[in-house]
């Protein structure tokens, strides 16, 4: 699925993505609503509801997203109140990345956020 990744670029199934990335149900999209390096729950929720086995959020290069506890907690009633139980991971996106392609490869559906900076 994920290619290559350098420091602000994605290279999926052979198409550049410059800047972050949004995957949905498998499929990449470019994804512009991170603005001040701070993720919030409006971000992800429209991803929560198509309910993904697995749901990644990736940190940047360096780990450096902001993911607070109001994210998380979020996270966790997603995952509590879900009758599939599925699975959220945050990640630097050397992580990120190798978990999306295993995922994939699995047949899990798979929604994922990454910075392409950070």
């Amino acid at each position: 699925m994920i290619d290559e990744y350098t420091y602000g670029c994605f290279v999926v199934q052979g198409k550049q993505f410059l800047g972050d990335l949004k995957i949905q149900n498998n499929k990449p999209h470019y994804w512009q609503e991170l603005t001040d390096r701070k993720l919030r729950t409006d971000h992800i929720n429209s991803l929560l509801l198509e309910n993904p086995d697995v749901f990644i959020i990736g940190t940047g290069a360096g780990g450096l997203l902001d993911v607070d506890e109001i994210v998380r907690n979020h996270l966790q009633l997603w995952v509590l109140n879900s009758r599939q139980k599925p699975q959220y991971h945050i990640l630097k996106n050397i992580d990120a990345i190798k978990l999306v392609n295993k995922s994939i490869e699995q047949g899990q559906n798979v929604c994922a956020v990454l910075a392409g900076g950070c």
